[in-house]
């Protein structure tokens, strides 16, 4: 069921003869409620935080899969993908805070930042690209974007922590495959939330089981207009039906993919339990429906 029709549903118990001369502006705030409950957007946070005080963001990093680590914060996200001859860095994280809680989480977990040889950017916006400048002057690390977004950062007014711009460096196109070592990371173009949004899929390991991720690239459609959100709508239709092997959501926000909520879950499993973030096809498919619709929510009323 649409989100649409939730409003729609909401909207009509506000009919009391005292409130009709209200009608409209109480519906609008209706729905704006709905859309903030059921489709919440990223948060961007402000200036860095002061050096002698711990980020109000951090989490503990955590190893998820065998080949996978969270390094992230409350707000975005970023993963380590280990490989048999590197590390590949999924998003980069703030300027202000890739030292101490990518490289810092990495190195908590007994990894090593200067085995980065990739950082795929899911897109060009500096939550996500803010730590890639460091990382690629300090560990030589490839920077990897799509065309369309390698334009797009450069033209994007930043908000929160401004950002030094990564070299040019990697650039891919739709179904091109980043390789390194035993792993190997399909890249999928799905515009929307920027021009040239990436949403890679690829294997983890949970001992002897294989499992494979579908890493939503673009979370957040509110700030588009109509074209935009039914182009986003479209990519996520797209995305949903590449590969029925996924079976793991993730985002490169918390907020989207109930990271947060799974990690403590993960942290009290027991042997043989099922693991809190392999969802298998069919919920994958669900979770990325909600997504469309999030985005179809904001679509003007017809």
């Amino acid at each position: 069921m649409k989100l649409r029709i939730i409003m729609a549903a909401t909207a009509s118990l506000i009919t009391l003869p005292a409130l009709a001369a209200a009608a409209a502006p109480v519906n609008a705030a209706v729905h704006d409620s709905i859309r903030q409950a059921f489709c919440p957007q990223p948060k961007v946070e402000g200036a860095a935080p002061a050096a002698a005080a711990a980020p109000p963001s951090a989490v503990e990093p955590a190893r998820v899969f065998d080949n996978l680590y969270f390094v992230g914060d409350r707000s975005t996200s970023a993963w380590a993908l280990t490989t048999s001859e590197g590390i590949i860095l999924i998003d980069a994280g703030f300027h202000h805070n890739v030292e101490g809680t990518i490289i810092g989480g990495m190195r908590k977990l007994g990894l090593k930042p200067e085995d980065v040889k990739y950082v795929i950017v899911s897109h060009g916006h500096n939550d996500h690209f803010g730590g890639a400048n460091l990382l690629q002057k300090t560990y030589k690390s490839r920077i990897v974007m799509s065309e369309a977004d390698w334009e797009h950062m450069v033209t994007w007014p930043q908000r929160g922590s401004p950002a030094p711009f990564p070299d040019r460096d990697v650039v891919v196109k739709d179904g091109d495959v980043i390789r390194l070592g035993d792993q190997s990371v399909r890249m999928v173009v799905t515009p929307g939330h920027t021009p040239g949004t990436l949403s890679p899929i690829f294997e983890v390991r949970d001992g002897s089981r294989r499992h494979f991720v579908g890493y939503w690239g673009g979370d957040g459609a509110g700030h588009l207009d109509p074209a935009g959100l039914r182009t986003y709508a479209a990519a996520v239709d797209r995305f949903i039906n590449l590969d029925p092997r996924v079976d793991v959501p993730l985002s490169n926000h918390v907020v989207a993919d109930g990271a947060l909520l799974k990690l403590p879950l993960l942290a009290a499993r027991k042997a043989g339990e099922p693991h809190p973030f392999v969802t298998g096809n069919a919920e994958f498919r669900a979770w990325a429906g909600v997504l469309k619709s999030c985005a179809e929510a904001f679509l003007p009323a017809k």
